[in-house]
């Protein structure tokens, strides 16, 4: 709201107020009213000074309402003068900076006027300068060209010191190379050294004695069912604790005196396999094998370690295994090769199917003169014949190639089959 509005409305008020104090006075007067017990005179005259004060509050309320600063510093007065009081200090704070900038400036002026003279000599100096430059530029000139024939040596020395740098890196290589040649044949000497002086007191040791088990031999294995109460999974490895020891106090070993018992494991690895069983799928069939943990001599003790696998048929009744096909009209040591060709690659799938091999990576044998009664009837044909090995029964991962499998030999050109019954 601007100044002459806020005037008009002020004098617009004032006149109104007035007004209605003098009706007000008048009627008083007429009336003969009085106020507070006083004559109607004395009253006109309070009412009039009522109106004039009320016109009075009017205009300060107009002003105090319309700018909120002076509301402020009315009634804030003392901020206001210490406010005021401070900014004073600042501004004489500022008249002092103000005087040292004015110093400082004439102090830069002086410095320029010195800087002035100064660049009038250089500037005497230069032009001198210059009449030594063009002197001395035909100087510059031959020794830019001595300079760029430097350059050009510099280059073919940096090359060759580069070709010198690569050299050097590569002997470096070699060297560090061969230090790691030196520090692993030296280690691998150590250990040579280490496992020759392990053999040497293994030989000692074992040397005149027969090895009855070797490390990693499965002494006994038996199938037993996971997911039964903890009662019936200690008893099941207990009886064939029990059965493996029977089959293990038959062979040269030490045997203890007081319990009779030849093999030694540890309470905490019959406890690990009870729980893993146990927790296992309730029906789910383990074979459950003991292993030679050292090389046992004779007379010595039989350390085991449990060796679990889950059981499954590797093998249903009447499935094919292998097939091979052989010339039967191919010398006989030809057609025993075929065979044994044959027998190994039964034995690699039935590893590699499942089946648990023995120390040795067999999975079974068929007997000596089975094998040479095979070769007979192949050799008692003519042309190509074809040699299948065709499970009897379902084959399971425990159980062991032999009597369980059965040849047949088909010849195609007659199409009949000849079967041939393993051991």
């Amino acid at each position: 709201m601007s100044g002459i509005s806020i005037m008009i409305l002020v004098l617009i008020f004032s006149g109104i107020i007035a007004y209605i104090g003098d009706r007000i006075g008048m009627k008083a007067g007429k009336r003969r009213i009085s106020i507070f017990g006083l004559r109607p005179r004395y009253s006109s005259i309070i009412i009039t000074v009522l109106t004039g004060i009320l016109i009075a509050l009017l205009t300060i309320s107009i002003l105090l309402f319309v700018y909120t600063n002076l509301r402020q510093a009315l009634f804030n007065i003392n901020d206001v003068l210490n406010r005021l009081e401070n900014l004073n200090e600042k501004l004489a704070e500022r008249d002092k900076e103000l005087g040292q900038m004015k110093v400082e400036i004439n102090n830069k002026v002086d410095e320029l006027e010195r800087l002035t003279l100064q660049r009038d000599r250089l500037t005497t100096e230069l032009e001198s300068t210059e009449e030594e430059y063009e002197a001395t530029k035909q100087d510059l000139e031959e020794a830019y060209h001595e300079i760029n024939q430097l350059e050009k040596n510099r280059e073919e020395l940096g090359k060759n010191i580069a070709l010198l740098e690569e050299e050097k890196d590569k002997l470096e290589k070699q060297v560090n190379e061969l230090n790691q040649q030196i520090s692993s044949l030296t280690q691998d000497y150590e250990d040579v050294k280490e496992l020759a002086s392990q053999y040497r007191t293994g030989m000692v040791y074992y040397m005149g004695k027969t090895i009855v088990y070797q490390k990693g031999d499965i002494v006994y294995s038996k199938v037993l069912e996971a997911g039964q109460s903890q009662e019936k999974i200690i008893e099941d490895l207990n009886q064939m604790l029990d059965e493996a020891n029977e089959e293990a106090v038959e062979k040269d070993i030490k045997i203890d005196e007081n319990t009779g018992r030849a093999i030694r494991i540890q309470y905490e690895d019959i406890s690990n396999v009870a729980k893993i069983l146990f927790n296992m799928e309730p029906g789910q069939k383990v074979i459950v094998s003991l292993v030679a943990s050292f090389n046992v001599p004779e007379g010595d003790w039989l350390s085991v370690n449990f060796l679990l696998n889950r059981d499954f048929i590797v093998f249903k009744g009447n499935e094919v295994i292998a097939k091979k096909t052989i010339n039967a009209s191919s010398p006989t040591d030809e057609i025993e090769g075929e065979l044994e060709a044959l027998l190994d690659t039964i034995n690699g799938k039935a590893i590699q199917k499942g089946i648990l091999p023995d120390s040795q990576g067999q999975v079974g044998s068929i007997d000596f003169s089975e094998f040479y009664r095979l070769l007979n009837k192949i050799r008692s044909l003519k042309g190509e014949v074809e040699v299948k090995v065709i499970a009897t029964e379902d084959i399971w991962r425990e159980d062991r190639l032999g009597n369980n499998i059965n040849f047949k030999i088909e010849t195609p050109t007659e199409g009949e089959i000849e079967d041939v019954n393993g051991n």
